[in-house]
């Protein structure tokens, strides 16, 4: 499957009130607090009937709101369901939300246990060590479930206790004939856990008490034994500790990059903060010119994706302190270089002392060119190089049309463009393709067409779940080429490829159709013809694709809305505009339903 070895199962994402039903201490170092009761089945809340909560990977996780512990309220408005199957945020709930791992869920009591690392000063900290049973706490999650890595021969897997119950979960799923090597790092003996595998293990326990509070974690996995065969490298814990085992997993062992999983959990911070922040007072005046000054400035963006695209992060990550060496590892002009990290102190991106440059906290996100922060912002990777049809825009809003030179038909043209588009599409669809088979009914279904860029990840989830279905892949020969390569060897020659325009109805029409996010590639007129070609060529017709609610208050969305324009000269259509095209182009009325992650099913019937 694109980008990853490990199946993904994808669920609704909801938010709901769930019951505190015990606490109890793992270690001195780990509190376990077990949730459940009615709400963990299926109910209606906002309006909205919420699935019963389902988890089966080793590291599932969720988001939790406690109550602010200074009010006994949370500090903003209650989230709320939406039909789409995504959660209305209110502004600053998102970032107040915790993120933890599911320690276990048991399928018949319908409990979940919740794991903390105990430590002073963290919001959802400092609630598991004061809540007790009987209270309550709002919930998010899980989104998405992820299996055990398929063909691979062993695992490494590493964390420091924040990974822990992900590690010991994990650990308690592996088979016997799946061997691993394990690092566990924690504060003190004490802390150690009891770890229960079927599977051949090799363990290593750390203990920051022994080092005098410094982490041996990375140096310990790179010493680690390397067993033969094909690894799959799973790695948690503090964010800034972990990443040098990125490059070394990238170049030193050469994995590829869907056998590595590498995650921060946590970044270390000098003063933890226990609530939100404090408001700003009410009589502070914002001076409107100076916000619109800051709002309309053109030169930070350019700044900070030009320092990444050099690597000048990396560079002083790996120690360059001057202007000169910092030229010199980036192969960039010593005088040039000297002024733009001039300016990236003035964002408080890189501090300096003396002469000598280092990272600011925020600055060190962008040191790890692997880490998605960076992958977005470099010139030459697919975020910023649609992201630059925005050049655009003055063209687009003046014609309606993309802009010569920025559309998506002149970006194609540039090496490396299709490639990398394909796998951004096809990542995006590892999340929303195994949701597909609950959105729509595939009862009587036996014949079914996929296109799009990304249909490859949709074809292999089909072929993997309803093994009887006949799946053909439908596009231009070098698209089916990608679209193949997202199937799994073992079901590649399930999938048969017809090799065509999308724009052709197929010569024999199949029982269901689905576009994956075509429909917004193209303006209205050519729209309306790639859905009349598809109510041709089927009996129904699914389109997997965002909608814009015209009501909005998401930045997000406009924003993705006018890069469609600038270009396909498009835009995220309303429920009320796609209704419309799909009416014109002589279909049924379409029916709207929620696939996950903001995303929309519209079904409707072909005219075969």
């Amino acid at each position: 499957m694109a980008g990853t070895a490990r199946e993904v199962e994808v669920f609704p994402i909801c938010i709901r009130e769930v019951d505190v039903l015990r606490v109890e201490d793992v270690t001195p170092g780990m509190r376990r607090v077990t949730v459940g009761g009615p709400s963990m089945d299926s109910h209606v809340r906002d309006g909205v009937q919420l699935p019963a909560v389902r988890t089966s990977g080793f590291d599932d996780d969720v988001k939790l709101l406690p109550v602010d512990p200074r009010t006994g309220e949370l500090p903003f408005e209650v989230p709320r369901n939406s039909d789409s199957g995504a959660v209305e945020w209110p502004s600053g709930s998102f970032q107040y939300a915790r993120t933890y791992t599911v320690r276990s869920f048991d399928e018949d009591t319908r409990e979940m246990a919740i794991d903390f690392a105990m430590h002073e000063g963290g919001l959802a900290s400092d609630w598991a060590n004061r809540v007790q049973p009987g209270e309550t706490v709002l919930m998010a999650g899980p989104k998405h479930s992820a299996g055990l890595p398929a063909g691979v021969d062993w695992m490494l897997i590493a964390g420091d206790e924040t990974a822990l119950p992900a590690i010991a979960h994990c650990l308690e799923q592996l088979p016997s004939d799946l061997p691993a090597t394990v690092v566990i790092e924690v504060a003190e003996p004490s802390h150690r856990q009891e770890l229960k595998c079927e599977s051949p293990l090799d363990v290593t326990w750390l203990f920051r008490s022994e080092n005098d509070g410094e982490s041996r974690l990375v140096e310990t996995v790179k010493a680690a034994q390397w067993r033969p065969g094909q690894p799959y490298l799973w790695v948690a814990g503090e964010t800034l500790t972990i990443k040098p085992l990125r490059r070394w997993a990238k170049l030193d062992k050469e994995i590829a990059k869907q056998f590595v999983e590498i995650a921060g959990y946590w970044r270390h911070r000098e003063v933890a903060q226990t609530g939100p922040a404090s408001p700003v007072a009410a009589d502070v005046e914002i001076d409107p010119d100076e916000q619109l000054h800051e709002m309309s400035e053109l030169l930070p963006p350019l700044a900070i994706r030009t320092a990444v695209t050099v690597g000048l992060f990396e560079a002083i990550d790996g120690g360059a302190d001057t202007a000169e060496t910092v030229a010199a590892e980036c192969r960039t002009h010593p005088g040039a270089t000297a002024k733009l990290l001039r300016h990236l102190v003035l964002m408080d991106l890189v501090s300096v002392d003396e002469g000598r440059f280092a990272l600011t906290e925020m600055g060190s996100i962008l040191a790890d060119q692997d880490a998605f922060a960076s992958q977005a912002l470099h010139f030459d990777k697919i975020h910023t190089r649609l992201d630059m049809a925005f050049l655009g825009l003055l063209e687009s809003v003046r014609t309606g049309a993309p802009a010569a030179g920025h559309s998506f038909a002149d970006k194609q043209k540039d090496p490396g463009f299709v490639d990398g588009f394909h796998e951004e599409v096809a990542f995006g669809s590892v999340y929303r393709a195994p949701a597909l088979p609950d959105a729509v009914d595939l009862d009587g279904v036996r014949t079914v067409a996929i296109y799009g860029e990304g249909a490859g990840v949709y074809a292999d989830n089909l072929a993997r779940v309803l093994p009887d279905l006949e799946i053909s892949l439908v596009g231009l020969p070098a698209q089916n080429t990608r679209n193949l390569g997202d199937v799994a060897e073992s079901r590649r020659d399930r999938i048969r490829r017809i090799d065509g325009s999308e724009f052709t109805a197929l010569a024999a029409p199949v029982d269901l159709a689905v576009a994956v996010e075509m429909v917004d590639c193209h303006p209205d007129a050519d729209a309306r013809m790639l859905i009349g070609a598809l109510g041709a060529s089927a009996r129904r017709v699914v389109l997997v694709t965002d909608l814009l609610d015209p009501e909005t208050t998401d930045d997000h969305d406009t924003e993705a809305d006018l890069l469609k324009l600038c270009l396909h000269g498009s835009g995220q259509r309303t429920e009320a505009e796609l209704s419309a095209l799909i009416s014109k182009s002589g279909c049924g009325t379409p029916r709207f339903g929620a696939i996950g992650w903001g995303s929309t099913v519209v079904e409707f019937t072909g005219t075969h």
